[in-house]
């Protein structure tokens, strides 16, 4: 755990070195200060005093150990002590197999960069290495962001890799047009963009920590590996990946310039890739669409000396021009799936010591694009050209998964699905259930499943959903074309609270047409559910390129500003150039200032206070077939215990449907006074009526089960805690 003494002394060590260092830099002469009187400014005092008489070598190395002590004891401030739990890595066929170098120029070299989650390999450069392979060209795998994450912090890294993409970018991006131009980017630190963490006293030394380490990583990046050994380089971009890409590119081929850089995934598509070449001119090639369909024939190509222009989806240069292939077509799924090595990712693992400090999940593929969205696209929706639907057979998505747990012994399985496939609540998860496997999911799925269709889900191992709620309102949804409702959203709440299921989410505001209404709406719904999942996270929508509001503003009251103004301090290039750059862009709403959401702001706060307070609300009946409701649901106050006859114990199960109004009467006898039992249950907030629908709120756990199939062993005690999920902030354990 952060010993605060240390953290306070590395942080004072590290700003009084950084000082003289950039003094030296400046050409300043040395500043005698006053005689210190308290004990803390005598140390300063006599810090700068040892760092003023270093040399320059002797300076720059300790300022750089300095830095990356100081970052990696402010992760401890966000870890928890001791093992993480669940499965370790097998590592005794990795070590059985030891990789064999490729003789120079023989292969092609597959690198990400920060910022992806060292909790996952990169699934995009092991498909890229199968099509390789496929093809007969030899390759290697280089998950080099996990080098960084080791070197400032699990935790710290997760933190910082989470946050809007410009300060990410501009970490890696500064150690680019630095050298580049001489412009290192500064006016990023006058913007304060990293004074909202919960210990700003901190946030300019980290920022000014971030150089060395960086630069130091960049410069070990090129030197720790022969990359002789590889004619091609691919680099996988993603989120907040382009400044480490194009850094490490002008190192690699600064260094060795006969070797061709490939840019591609999903930050090269459409114009942010031809943007990316006519930034930086140390990418060679830049591919647009799914990698595996023209990243083989594209090696093929450069390495005998083929024209590239025509290849479909592949930017390129003609005498200085970016010039675009044809569109491309998409992989169509179904059978004939690359298989997947995650090899290169474990053994780094090892080599950086992590195996014990994180529990690394496994991604795989069931489908590519989202059937919703190919019919529907939601409004803030960012997908491109990918949106059509493809599932892959559930049989051969199945042995893949066995294949990976068997070599790896990991059941921690995370769908890169942008959405479940339905095919695979009848097929593949069922089997998954029925072959007793032990292992955990991660899923997207959409929030309208029913609640046998959860169950299903549950039986199999998928212990954690982002279902895309977005809001609570239906006329907030409607406007997001989501194809739910509020009543809907709530249901999954309930429901994966009751099969253990935990579930990530949003609340979004500031659409383009909404009320305050909906807010207000909100805001008194709140209060009576502190019970469910309250929203992992929020705020004002972000307008990304592809999705409805960035392509036709107009038609939604929206007015385009450009690229987000704070990637000017990331990427200095002509605003024509930036705007195509960048996924994510400013915007005003036509109708002007957005409505106020105070109330449904103040209201998720105090809900996810009393979620953290553990405040429960459950409903069990009795043998005789009478009821109860223990309601727990106000913090720090006795539960209040509500008595139910059979009778309404049986419409209260009823009420777990949302049923209408006319679907009770159907159901139930004139003998029970419906009329009273909903307005007195609805008096005491026992149950929900929104959109004519009445719902019951406490959760029914051992309600009877409905389905045959056999439940996973250690189902019953599946209440699966934080720490087993992917990391988040905090979740990294730190071993003494």
């Amino acid at each position: 755990m952060c010993d605060p003494l240390r953290l306070s002394i590395l942080h004072a060590s590290f700003q009084a070195a950084d000082s003289e260092f950039k003094r030296r830099a400046a050409g300043l002469s040395t500043v005698r200060k006053r005689r210190a009187r308290s004990e803390a400014a005598r140390l300063s005092a006599a810090l700068y005093q040892e760092f003023e008489a270093l040399d320059e070598a002797s300076l720059k190395g300790i300022r750089e150990r300095l830095a990356g002590a100081f970052l990696r004891e402010f992760d401890k401030l966000l870890a928890v002590p001791g093992s993480p739990p669940g499965e370790r890595v097998d590592t005794t066929k990795l070590s059985a197999e030891a990789a064999v170098p490729a003789e120079a120029g023989t292969s092609v070299g597959l690198v990400s960069l920060p910022w992806m989650s060292p909790a996952l390999p990169s699934i995009q450069l092991a498909t890229l290495a199968s099509s390789l392979q496929r093809a007969g060209i030899p390759s290697e795998v280089h998950e080099l962001y996990v080098d960084y994450a080791a070197r400032i912090g699990l935790n710290f890294y997760n933190l910082f890799s989470n946050l809007l993409g410009y300060l990410p970018e501009w970490v890696f991006s500064r150690h680019y047009y630095g050298p580049e131009t001489g412009d290192w980017l500064d006016e990023m630190r006058a913007q304060r963009p990293f004074d909202d963490i919960p210990w700003p006293e901190y946030s300019d030394a980290i920022l000014c920590a971030f150089d060395p380490v960086t630069s130091q990583y960049l410069d070990d990046m090129i030197a720790s590996v022969d990359w002789s050994r590889h004619d091609v380089i691919g680099c996988s971009l993603t989120i907040s990946q382009l400044g480490a890409s194009m850094a490490f590119a002008r190192k690699l081929k600064l260094a060795h310039p006969a070797i061709k850089v490939v840019f591609g995934g999903s930050q090269c598509a459409g114009a942010m890739g031809r943007a990316i070449l006519r930034i930086c001119p140390y990418v060679d090639a830049v591919v647009h669409i799914e990698g595996e369909l023209v990243f083989p024939e594209l090696v093929r190509r450069l390495r005998i000396g083929l024209p590239i222009d025509a290849l479909p989806g592949v930017s390129s240069r003609i005498n200085g021009e970016v010039v675009t292939g044809p569109q491309g077509g998409l992989n169509p799924g179904g059978l004939g799936r690359l298989p997947l090595s995650y090899d290169s990712y474990f053994r780094r693992l090892m080599r950086l010591d992590l195996l014990e400090k994180m529990n690394p999940w496994l991604p795989f593929e069931g489908s590519r694009g989202c059937w919703w969205g190919q019919k529907f696209q939601c409004t803030f929706c960012g997908l491109h050209e990918i949106m059509e639907f493809r599932a892959w057979d559930h049989g051969e998505t199945l042995a893949e998964l066995e294949r990976l747990f068997d070599r790896y012994k990991i059941g921690r399985f995370y769908a890169m699905d942008l959405i479940l496939p339905r095919d695979f609540i009848r097929t593949f998860l069922p089997e998954v259930a029925r072959r007793n496997h032990d292992w955990m999911f991660f899923w997207e799925i959409k929030s309208n499943m029913r609640r046998e269709e959860l169950a299903v889900l549950a039986e199999a191992g998928v212990r954690w959903v982002q279902p895309g709620i977005e809001s609570l309102d239906t006329a907030l949804l409607d406007l997001m074309k989501k194809g739910v409702s509020a009543m809907q959203n709530i249901q999954l709440l309930k429901w994966c609270g009751e099969l253990s299921i935990f579930c990530g989410w949003n609340l979004l505001c500031g659409l383009p047409g909404e009320t305050a209404a909906s807010y207000q709406r909100m805001a008194e719904i709140i209060p009576k559910i502190h019970h469910l999942q309250p929203p992992s996270g929020g705020g004002r929508f972000q307008l990304h390129r592809f999705s409805p509001y960035f392509d036709h503003p107009e038609n939604y009251g929206i007015r385009w500003a450009g690229a987000h103004p704070m990637f000017r301090y990331a990427f200095p290039v002509p605003e024509s150039d930036l705007n195509e750059l960048v996924y994510l862009h400013e915007f005003e709403l036509a109708s002007g200032a957005a409505v106020d959401t105070a109330p449904m702001e103040e209201a998720s706060r105090r809900w996810r206070a009393a979620h953290h307070a553990g405040v429960t609300m459950t409903f069990t009946i009795d043998p005789d077939g009478s009821g109860s409701i223990e309601d727990g649901r106000r913090p720090h106050s006795p539960k209040r215990i509500y008595r139910l006859t059979p009778e309404e114990s049986r419409l209260y199960v009823f009420l777990d449907g949302a049923p209408k109004r006319a679907a009770i009467e159907r159901n139930f006898p004139a003998s029970l006074d419906i009329d009273a039992v909903l307005a007195r249950w609805l008096s005491d907030d026992l149950i929900l009526s929104v959109d004519d629908r009445f719902f019951s709120l406490a959760h029914y756990y051992d309600r009877p089960r409905t389905d045959t199939s056999p439940r996973p062993p250690g189902f019953a005690d599946s209440l699966i805690p934080i720490s087993t999920l992917a990391p988040t902030k905090g979740e990294y354990r730190h071993v003494n």
